[in-house]
């Protein structure tokens, strides 16, 4: 059985100041722009996602809307507050433990954690931007059964890229 991870940072967000808290943080209005893009290619990819799993900071929340107003198809939307503020090891024990019932699985998420979990699985290094996308699959049964270096890069994209 193939599992399929599109791990995606969220579009361009906000610099923070004095009075916004960096969880409160918006998209501007370019990073409206990433993440139409975005979901247009995530549209285009030949597999259909089964969920998507979000971090509760509105910038990711405004990705994942803006992205999902783009798809042909309605992915089932989990929030996760554990994706926000992660570390590599608590996002590993992440997908350890994704619903099983899901074989494609989108996570919107934040940097670095995002980036260091593609170099776990991928044993590559990527820059990611926001707005980001990479597609990783894996030979396995259960999302518990990943492990360091067994994806296979499927797909890389940002808004602008091509």
């Amino acid at each position: 059985m193939v599992k399929n991870i599109l791990l995606i940072r969220h579009a361009e967000a906000q610099f923070p100041d004095s009075e916004t808290k960096d969880f409160e943080r918006h998209l501007t209005n370019n990073g409206e722009k990433q993440a139409t893009l975005l979901g247009m290619h995530i549209n285009d990819l030949s597999l259909e996602f089964d969920a998507v799993y979000f971090s509760p900071a509105n910038r990711t929340i405004e990705t994942k809307n803006i992205l999902k107003s783009q798809l042909a198809y309605s992915p089932q939307e989990l929030l996760a507050e554990e994706l926000y503020e992660a570390t590599i090891n608590l996002m590993k024990a992440f997908i350890g433990r994704l619903d099983e019932s899901f074989n494609n699985a989108m996570i919107v998420g934040h940097n670095p954690a995002i980036a260091r979990l593609f170099t776990h699985f991928a044993f590559d290094v990527k820059d990611f931007t926001p707005a980001t996308c990479a597609l990783l699959s894996f030979e396995a049964d259960s999302w518990a059964m990943l492990s360091a270096n067994m994806g296979t890069e499927q797909d890389y994209y940002y808004p602008g890229m091509r």
